[in-house]
């Protein structure tokens, strides 16, 4: 085939002649190109501030959902041996893995679907922080990535605190004794 005329096909050639790397081919083929860096560019700016001021506005909101679940101005008042320092870098951590974009995250070692971390996480107390605390005083062995020790101790404090403290009344009631 010639290129005199690139407009009008050659029907003289066969389908199975015809190859995607024929230059000479007229029909049109979806080619994806990406916008030039000038566009790109001009167009980004507004985008990006908007979703900036969108997360920031959903981590902020998370946050005082977190407070009010888990009775923060309480805790910080009332429960001794609970400083607000403590306090402040548990709730950044539940709003850092609440907001996360992640698919999975990690906890213990096993990936869980984020949606029911975050969900688990929204439901916390101030019951399961003072539980949390608690056996972090209790425990006496060196913990290397203290981040994911808490997180997972976050995460299971409401499977398990129930049956800690059954344990602990029958330990008092009937084992006497010292606990540790």
């Amino acid at each position: 085939p010639t290129l005199e005329n690139p407009t009008q096909l050659n029907k003289d050639i066969s389908s199975k002649e015809k190859s995607i790397t024929d230059v000479s081919i007229t029909d049109p083929i979806p080619i994806l190109s990406r916008p030039s860096p000038l566009e790109d560019e001009a167009a980004q700016p507004p985008e990006r501030k908007g979703t900036e001021a969108k997360s920031q506005s959903a981590i902020e909101i998370y946050r005082q959902i977190i407070m009010d679940n888990i009775e923060y101005e309480h805790l910080c008042q009332h429960v001794k041996g609970i400083d607000r320092e403590t306090l402040d870098e548990i709730v950044d951590l539940l709003v850092e893995t609440v907001c996360s974009a992640r698919k999975t995250i990690r906890i213990a070692g096993d990936d869980y679907p984020a949606e029911v971390v975050k969900s688990r996480f929204l439901k916390l107390d101030s019951s399961h922080i003072e539980y949390v605390l608690d056996r972090m005083r209790e425990n006496t062995t060196y913990v290397r990535n203290i981040k994911k020790y808490l997180l997972a101790a976050l995460y299971n404090a409401p499977a398990t605190i129930d049956s800690y403290y059954t344990s602990l009344v029958s330990h008092d009631l009937y084992g006497g004794g010292d606990r540790r």
